[in-house]
C-alpha cells in the first residue's frame, strides 16, 4: 500500500512539473508576444514621427534651434507640457526669443498633430527633440553648403578656412547658430576639427580669429565692393 501511494505521488508530481512547464512556456509566449508587440508598435510610432518630421522641416527652417542653449531651453518647455505646468525662462538671449515664438505660433500645433496621429509623447519629449534637431542639422549642412560651397581648399589650415569662412558669409550672419552649425560639420569633413567640438567653442574661435585679421578681413571687403568698378 506504502508503495502503491509512493508512485501515485510521484505520477501526480511528473503531472505536477508538466503542469508548470506548461504554465513557464505559455507566460514566455505571452510575454513574447507582448515584447514583439511592443517593438512593433515603436517601430511603426519612429516611422511616423520620422516621416512627419520630414515634410514638416520641408516647410520651415528653424536653424535657431541648433544653438545648445536654445534647445536645452526647449527641451524643458517640452517636459513642461508633458506635466502640465509652465516654463520659468530666466534669461531671453535673441535666439531663445525666436525659439519661444516659434514654440507658440507653430511647434506646439505640430505637436498637436502628432498626438493626432498617434505619438506618445510624455516619455518620448527627448525622442522627438533629438529627431527634429538632427533632421534639421542635416537639412540645414545641405542648404549651407549649396549656397557657400567647398569654401576651403585643400591644404588650407583650420585659420585659413575659418578666414575664408568670414569672406563668404553675409556679415550679419557670421555667428548665427545655424551657419556655426554647418561650419563645426564641413570642417570636421575636412579634418580640421574634431568630431566632438561643440557649436559654442567654434563660434568664440570664429570671433577670435576675426578680430586677429579684422584688417585684412576689412580690406578683402572693399576689394569685393569695388569689383567691376571702372
Amino acid at each position: 500500500m506504502l508503495k502503491a501511494m509512493r508512485e501515485r505521488f510521484n505520477q501526480k508530481r511528473a503531472e505536477w512539473a508538466v503542469e508548470t512547464q506548461q504554465r513557464i512556456e505559455e507566460y514566455a509566449e505571452q510575454t513574447r508576444a507582448q515584447t514583439l508587440k511592443k517593438m512593433q508598435e515603436e517601430e511603426e510610432m519612429n516611422t511616423m514621427l520620422h516621416h512627419e518630421i520630414d515634410k514638416y522641416l520641408d516647410t520651415i527652417h528653424p536653424s535657431f534651434l541648433l544653438n545648445p542653449d536654445v534647445s536645452r531651453s526647449l527641451y524643458q518647455r517640452l517636459l513642461a507640457r508633458s506635466q502640465g505646468r509652465t516654463p520659468i525662462s530666466l534669461s531671453l538671449t535673441s535666439e531663445m526669443r525666436l525659439a519661444l515664438d516659434f514654440y507658440h505660433s507653430d511647434l506646439s500645433i505640430f505637436i498637436r498633430l502628432l498626438e493626432k496621429k498617434g505619438f506618445k509623447w510624455r516619455g518620448n519629449e527627448n525622442k522627438f527633440l533629438s529627431a527634429l534637431l538632427n533632421k534639421l542639422s542635416e537639412n540645414n549642412y545641405r542648404r549651407y553648403m549649396d549656397r557657400y560651397g567647398d569654401f576651403a581648399m585643400e591644404g588650407q589650415s583650420l585659420e585659413e578656412a575659418l578666414l575664408k569662412y568670414l569672406e563668404v558669409v553675409e556679415d550679419h550672419n557670421k555667428f548665427e547658430s545655424g551657419r556655426i552649425d554647418f561650419l563645426n560639420k564641413y570642417l570636421i569633413n575636412k579634418g580640421l576639427l574634431a568630431s566632438d567640438y561643440t557649436n559654442k567653442k567654434l563660434k568664440k574661435l570664429v570671433k577670435t580669429v576675426g578680430k586677429l585679421h579684422e584688417d585684412d578681413y576689412k580690406l578683402v571687403r572693399l576689394e569685393k565692393r569695388m569689383q567691376g568698378i571702372g
